[in-house]
């Protein structure tokens, strides 16, 4: 008797299904029946208590020690922030919190296990039971339009914000990834610590991260010869620093060379069929290094090949997550 109201009670309240992707930049959670329902800063506010420090005055240095980062280089690195961030997430998809919702999550390939592990457990204490670990360039494959069932090898890099995912896929399967750690967050740490060494001025995250946008992959020949940032400077007052162009170029240059030679590495390293496979097709691009202005060409320039961006790069990995979790939950 109770088992069968408890079946009814469930056909009423259907189990909640999401597909979450955890990133170093920004956290998504699809919801099934609802759509994208959270696409978040994966940022988590310290308890005033914790720090003594104001929140919100516009000083980077309050900013950097009131805010906990949960995610490094694409991967957990602090579950009790990772729980923090995506408990309140979740609750958006549970119907009165009563039933537990069955989820994808994403994870780069190069993940080692502890790092897995860490991913499964922050979701299982956000009260998620995982269905599956997904690989994000399988994911961004699929949700960027990509034929992953193909029986001929096609090649995708997904730049984000920790990390830059590389790999093979042919016949529904990865057959060949790398991860390298370096990617667009990179870019900012980079111009943020030249500016405050050089300049005596500290830039907040986002003032760094407009920069890389403005300067881009490649030069250009109109491009603006000054680029103006607010920061704090000496005393924690408001600062402006005055950047030019070419003096941004040489702090990005580096960085974006060790992405760019990092695809190049692994697609010298494929084996032959493989590569040949690939060397007919293209390089598919995703993430959000994807949207950089110049990046595609700054990659074909030095592997020779055609680059393409897939479909919506910013949300391919989220997409394809929710298209897995659709199949999910029909089997």
């Amino acid at each position: 008797m109770r088992h069968s109201y408890i079946s009814r009670f469930r056909r009423i309240l259907p189990i909640p299904y999401l597909a979450i992707d955890l990133g170093t930049a920004n956290t998504r959670v699809y919801a099934l029946g609802k759509g994208l329902i959270a696409e978040n800063p994966s940022v988590v506010q310290r308890e005033p208590r914790e720090t003594g420090l104001p929140v919100g005055t516009g000083d980077s240095r309050a900013e950097k020690d009131a805010y906990l980062l949960p995610v490094r280089s694409g991967v957990v690195i602090d579950v009790d922030a990772a729980v923090a961030l995506l408990q309140p997430l979740i609750r958006r998809a549970q119907r009165f919190g009563l039933l537990r919702p069955r989820g994808i999550v994403c994870l780069p390939t190069g993940a080692r296990q502890s790092e897995r592990e860490a991913l499964v457990e922050a979701a299982r204490r956000c009260g998620v039971s995982v269905l599956a670990v997904a690989p994000e360039p399988l994911a961004a494959a699929l949700g960027g339009g990509l034929k992953v069932d193909s029986a001929y090898a096609q090649m995708l890099v997904d730049i984000g914000g920790g990390v830059t995912d590389i790999a093979v896929i042919r016949s529904g399967r990865i057959i060949h990834s790398r991860a390298i750690r370096t990617a667009c967050g990179d870019l900012q740490s980079a111009i943020i610590q030249e500016v405050a060494t050089c300049h005596g001025v500290q830039l907040p995250p986002r003032e760094a991260e407009r920069l890389v946008r403005e300067v881009g992959a490649r030069p250009e020949s109109t491009a603006a010869c000054c680029h103006i940032a607010r920061g704090v400077g000496a005393g924690g007052l408001s600062a402006i620093v005055r950047l030019d162009h070419a003096e941004l170029r040489e702090i990005l240059d580096p960085v974006f060379d060790t992405i760019v030679r990092g695809i190049f590495n692994f697609l010298r390293d494929l084996p032959p069929v493989a590569a040949a496979e690939v060397i007919e097709d293209c390089i598919w691009l995703t993430g959000g290094g994807a949207c950089l202005r110049g990046m595609p060409e700054r990659i074909a320039e030095v592997t020779t090949l055609e680059v393409r961006l897939v479909s919506d790069p910013m949300h391919a990995v989220i997409n394809g997550a929710a298209r897995m979790l659709s199949a999910a939950a029909l089997a």
